[in-house]
């Protein structure tokens, strides 16, 4: 039924936790007692509707323990496929291409998501997703929070952040399935689509039921980002193209990296051994790379181009 699995093993106490982990019990409760202590802000950001998006780190000591918990446990889950961000051989593009050649496509996003997720909400992943006992997800809830909430930055945070609507998620897109929806999420950002005719009513339904979810985690819409795309409209997702049958980058974007591979080409008359040419370089190449996802022969083109004005390192001797 859609729902994420955990094909290992509960754990059960926190010695077998302790054991899992590569570390004693008495540094375990150490490191949950100050888990707090160790996290630290990197960014603040203003976003667009003005409010701020922070970014924390960890330091050495949790983010070790941090890197366990997502390689022992979060890594291991079979995360079903509706869910597309931060797991290996998913992203915006594949996530994009489940919504081509749609007759209507809805887009939400949701508000300040990851300091929405509290500790409780946390603690209720471990216990229903992992199956583990209530001080082991206890303690994990401690250590992959911050004040209480989940924060962005974490190695851990993205991994949770997929799983904390488990159960009700997994029965949202049952019941969107059997009706001919196509339902995803790329961390925050939920995309619904059909390929039949839609009525007002069953539109309405939708969105009020994708609302009714986040509101089940404590989590808000971004109203503001709420879209209704019709198929005489453009439709895209993560800002690709997918009216036709397959993803496309917009010209716009085109264009800009066409811009760049020009701009490599007149650096490099001047002076290829730069940090700064490398940079730009390295930036266009990868930009090349997503192109090549969606427009094989055109980024084939371009990193022809790019490829003649390779940088050259300076000779040290």
């Amino acid at each position: 039924m859609n729902l994420p699995v955990y094909p290992h093993a509960s754990i059960a106490n926190l010695s077998s936790l302790a054991l899992a982990l590569g570390m004693s019990l008495n540094e375990l409760h150490e490191l949950a007692a100050k888990s707090d202590d160790y996290y630290f802000l990197t960014k603040k950001i203003e976003k667009p509707d003005g409010s701020l998006r922070l970014t924390y780190d960890v330091r050495p000591i949790l983010k070790t323990v941090h890197s366990k918990i997502s390689e022992v446990f979060l890594k291991k889950v079979d995360y079903p496929r509706f869910l597309q961000g931060s797991i290996k051989k998913r992203d915006y593009i594949s996530d994009a291409k489940q919504h081509v050649s749609s007759k209507m496509l809805i887009s939400e996003d949701i508000s300040n998501f990851f300091p929405s997720i509290s500790k409780k909400v946390v603690h209720e992943v471990w216990v229903g997703v992992f199956g583990f006992s209530n001080e082991v997800a206890d303690l994990l809830a401690e250590l992959v929070t911050y004040q209480g909430y989940v924060v962005q930055g974490s190695k851990t945070s993205s991994y949770i952040c997929n799983l904390i609507l488990w159960k009700r998620e997994a029965e949202l897109v049952s019941k969107l399935e059997a009706k001919g929806f196509t339902y995803t999420r790329y961390v925050d950002d939920v995309t619904v689509s059909t390929k039949r005719i839609v009525s007002k009513a069953e539109k309405s339904e939708i969105i009020n039921s994708i609302y009714s979810l986040f509101r089940s985690v404590g989590a808000k819409p971004n109203r503001k980002k709420h879209k209704v795309m019709p198929r005489n409209n453009r439709q895209e997702v993560h800002g690709v193209n997918v009216n036709k049958t397959t993803p496309t980058m917009p010209k716009k974007a085109r264009d800009q990296i066409r811009a760049a591979v020009h701009q490599c080409e007149l650096a490099f008359g001047d002076d290829p051994t730069t940090s700064e040419y490398q940079s730009a370089y390295n930036s266009a190449m990868g930009r090349i790379n997503t192109m090549g996802r969606m427009h094989a022969k055109e980024a084939k083109d371009l990193k022809a181009r790019l490829t003649a004005v390779n940088p050259i390192t300076r000779d040290c001797n």
